[in-house]
């Protein structure tokens, strides 16, 4: 490579250097002279206060007359379909082998659709939980917030996140007490569109 090219290219790096240290440094400098807020740490144990709060409470009181009437509804036809099955064993002796499975089949597809049925209300009744559940969470972490800042505290923190921590920073009550006074309130819906 000719010496010409070799001086050219050191001096658009020199360049380059001078230029990335006029920008690079100040900002760097500015940056370390910026004084850092000093951390003051919230811990809250959500799980507590959703399970304490008078919203879940009654939620939950919701939620298990709905699984009342589901539970009912699904033995009423258990026991339905239960009598129909002693029915057709009765009369076993007297219909014709082909027609006794046929019926057979048909009540054995009764109980699995039974089944299912059973299932998918449960599935549904899990997704309304956990639907409640983070609507709830989303709420007491607004209360945490507010809670935390009104303390002077700029840092918060799930209790389940936390390996250890004074009792001082623990503000779970002070939110518990607050969420109760909102009286929040969640509507149990089935899921299904009318």
């Amino acid at each position: 490579m000719p010496d010409i090219f070799k001086n050219r290219i050191k001096a658009i790096l020199g360049a380059v250097g001078i230029l990335i240290s006029t920008i690079i440094l100040p900002a760097t400098n500015a940056f370390a002279q910026e004084k850092l807020p000093e951390a003051k740490v919230a811990v809250v144990d959500i799980r507590y206060v959703l399970a304490k709060s008078q919203t879940w409470q009654n939620a939950q009181k919701d939620i298990q007359g709905k699984l009342d009437q589901i539970r009912d509804a699904i033995n009423a036809k258990k026991t339905d379909l239960d009598n129909r099955i002693q029915e057709l064993t009765r009369q076993q002796t007297i219909l014709a082998p082909d027609v006794y499975q046929q019926k057979a089949r048909a009540l054995q597809r009764e109980q699995l659709e039974l089944q299912r049925e059973a299932q998918n209300s449960r599935g549904e009744v899990n997704k309304v939980l956990t639907t409640m559940r983070l609507q709830l969470r989303g709420v007491i972490t607004q209360i945490a917030s507010k809670t935390a800042k009104e303390k002077g505290l700029n840092i918060g923190f799930d209790v389940g996140a936390v390996l250890f921590y004074q009792d001082s920073m623990n503000i779970t009550e002070e939110v518990l007490k607050r969420f109760n006074a909102t009286k929040t309130k969640i509507e149990v819906t089935d899921g299904k569109k009318k």
